[in-house]
């Protein structure tokens, strides 16, 4: 792992952002609520919590690509001096693969099958850098596909004729076309095996360094985030449970939550450990318990957790914790620039 610098650049500050999803006759489901994080210049941000508690969301959200039942109720998304909220459709096409690129889950669903793997890297750099000399996007193809470990000759061949990893690095390669500052990666190594997921992320760890890239992401593997992540986004049922770096939130982490996860990764110094597991399932969004969210499966829970819900405390620096337990610093607000949400230089 890198260490980032306090004073790097933020390239993208998501402040107070909230998306509903709308269902007929029934109350919106409540997706997001007030997320917020930075991501500076050269980070690689892990988005962590179990499956529904709102991360690819929370990607979608920033693309603007949710479905047509999504809306972005409240909230800003600060990239480069510019909210991407205030930006038109056409505006925001323009920041998408440009500026802000997405590897999506699942590269055999990402992929056209019809159509062969380098015509699809070409079209996202005509589309978005606007070359229309054929030479010149085919030797930007060959580019990227070495890149990434893939053999110019195999760019006239279809993503069937392609494995697992080498579907998940021509993904790779489709999302730095266009020489992007911020990568999404949303779980870019599920159904992958342990070989080739180590592959995959030592890629990104060396494009990473090479191209100075800021990645988010998005993942359910906590070694992966060990490895791969500077700071740490803990989200569940829709919110923020913990927000801290890498090294705190794997040694001195605060919301329950959090601790509980942790306890369900097995530890290899302890072979002989019986795992846990977290009792229940993540709240479905159009029916939320009072108070936390996560108070029906927390094993501190007292009374006031079900009926009031937390707000996200500053533990200490460039900690926060959403828990009624947590003891907040009484120096850290959110007035304090730090604090998520505070706008901040940019």
């Amino acid at each position: 792992m890198r260490t980032i610098k306090r004073d790097a650049p933020i390239l993208l500050e998501v402040n107070n952002l909230s998306t509903d999803f709308l269902v007929a006759g029934q109350e919106p489901a409540h997706a997001l609520v007030d997320i917020n994080f930075r991501l500076r210049e050269g980070e690689v941000l892990g988005i962590v919590g179990e499956s529904g508690c709102g991360k690819t969301t929370l990607m979608l959200s920033l693309m603007r690509l949710l479905p047509a039942n999504g809306r972005i109720t409240s909230g800003q998304i600060n990239f480069m001096n510019n909210d991407l909220l205030d930006l038109s459709e056409r505006e925001m096409g323009d920041v998408r693969w440009k500026n802000i690129a997405m590897i999506f889950q699942g590269a055999m669903n990402a992929l056209n099958p019809v159509h062969t793997v380098g015509r699809q890297i070409a079209e996202a750099i005509i589309q978005h850098n606007y070359i229309t000399d054929k030479k010149a996007v085919t030797d930007r193809v060959v580019e990227l596909l070495e890149l990434v470990g893939i053999g110019a000759e195999r760019k006239d061949q279809y993503p069937h004729q392609y494995s697992g990893g080498m579907r998940q690095r021509a993904m790779i390669a489709m999302a730095l076309a266009c020489n992007p500052q911020v990568v999404i990666a949303d779980e870019p190594t599920t159904a992958l095996d342990v070989m080739i997921q180590a592959q995959i992320l030592e890629l990104l760890g060396t494009l990473r360094d090479k191209l100075g890239l800021s990645i988010l992401f998005v993942t359910h593997d906590l070694g992966v985030v060990a490895e791969m992540c500077d700071t740490v986004l803990v989200m569940y049922g829709g919110v923020t449970a913990e927000y801290a770096n890498v090294d705190t939130i794997f040694n001195a982490p605060q919301h329950p939550y959090t601790q509980e996860l942790l306890r369900a990764f097995p530890d290899l110094t302890k072979p002989m450990e019986k795992l846990i597991s977290i009792p229940g399932y993540p709240p479905r969004l159009n029916a939320l318990p009072a108070g936390c969210r996560f108070a029906p499966r927390c094993p501190h829970a007292f009374g006031r957790c079900h009926v009031e819900a937390p707000p996200l405390h500053g533990v200490q620096d460039r900690h926060f914790a959403s828990c009624h337990l947590v003891e907040p610093e009484s120096n850290i607000s959110p007035e304090t620039p730090e604090f998520p949400g505070k706008s901040n230089e940019l």
